[in-house]
């Protein structure tokens, strides 16, 4: 009875221990695939932080506009509808 008592107790602490190994090792292994995405992220921040310090010094080309001077502002196209609804309303004698 002595021998099957200690051969129990031998096995749940072989049992605790192989537990404890295999979550160690998920544990670490989950640890592990972190880390490498977190040097990842740095690594694709800093080159597109690079590329985008870099980018900001490059001379870009304006083109010209035809008349050669500069192009003339676009009307507003909220003051234009302004104006078609007064005019609307000016027709029709509202106003």
């Amino acid at each position: 009875m002595l021998k099957r008592a200690l051969a129990i107790l031998v096995l749940l602490i072989v049992a605790i221990i192989a537990i404890r190994l295999v979550v160690g090792f998920v544990v670490g292994l989950v640890s592990a695939l972190l880390w490498i995405l977190v040097v990842v992220a740095l690594v694709a921040a800093g080159l597109w932080a690079w590329s985008t310090i870099r980018g900001g010094r490059r001379h870009k080309e304006v083109e010209a506009t035809p008349g050669g001077g500069l192009a003339a502002p676009a009307e507003d196209p909220v003051a234009a509808e302004m104006r078609r609804i007064t005019e609307q309303l000016r027709e029709q004698g509202r106003r």
